[in-house]
């Protein structure tokens, strides 16, 4: 049975992201102009070519701004302190504990309300978060934030909210003059783009399973996909500060 190889996307960094999807593109175009001829597939590569090529060069503006690139490393900081949040609290989804299960209930509601936060716009996520820590820390919900012992991990979204907004409401004058890139909403289009595609080649791959116009692309998605896949068991967490060696692109 054809499928798709599994890979979770959104632990790749901004940099492994812009390079798996350029080896997608580009080793599909090493297949031939002429393989294929399916206008929809066609117009699929187009539009993720237009999205990467826009996303490079966002991605090349950040490398050249010391303050852009403190920007993206504080929003970084901000999305995983939101995450950790969310993963703490669903330990307590299966307690047998009555008073527990009662604050879970609770609390689950309002990261509910605000899921997907950490890929929200610059802008949007950080008044997002605003909100949430003010709904956590109300009369309503304090109380099962105390009993689950999770106030630090709210103070630490608060905090690290507040540190990304006070770098981004300080940007110079000449970084704010120029054309001003939010790589989490491109790169949230692309993955759009990107997903309907490869949805598309493996419906396609499996309606078609003698025509090499969906057979060969979706050999070279699954192939991109397992060198990412692979490097990504292989890498060990980061610890605080540590900056991580990214997966290098793929040869060929």
């Amino acid at each position: 049975m054809l499928s798709l190889h599994p890979l979770n996307i959104g632990k790749l960094s901004h940099l492994e992201y812009g390079q798996h999807q350029k080896s997608v593109l580009k080793n599909i175009s090493l297949l031939g102009a002429s393989l294929i001829t399916d206008v929809t597939l066609q117009n699929y590569l187009v539009a993720l070519n237009n999205e990467s090529t826009a996303f490079d060069k966002a991605m090349l503006q950040i490398a050249k701004s010391d303050e852009t690139a403190k920007i993206v490393a504080a929003d970084h900081l901000r999305d995983n302190s939101i995450i950790c949040s969310a993963r703490f609290l669903s330990a307590f989804e299966f307690t047998e504990i009555e008073q527990e299960k009662l604050a879970y209930n609770s609390l689950i509601t309002v990261f509910k309300a605000y899921k997907g936060v950490q890929y929200w716009n610059f802008e949007e996520e950080t008044n997002g978060v605003i909100n949430m820590v003010e709904e956590l820390l109300n009369e309503k919900h304090k109380p099962h934030v105390i009993l689950l012992n999770m106030m630090p991990f709210v103070n630490r979204m608060a905090e690290n909210n507040q540190k990304f907004n006070t770098l981004f409401e300080g940007r110079t004058q000449e970084i704010a003059s120029k054309e001003v890139y939010n790589v989490k909403l491109m790169r949230n289009q692309m993955t759009a783009i990107y997903n309907d595609m490869i949805a598309y080649v493996l419906s396609m791959a499996k309606a078609h399973t003698a025509d090499e116009q969906y057979q060969k692309p979706l050999n070279v998605i699954n192939t991109i996909r397992k060198y990412y896949d692979d490097l990504l068991a292989k890498r060990k967490p980061a610890k605080d500060g540590e900056i991580v060696t990214p997966i290098p692109p793929m040869e060929g």
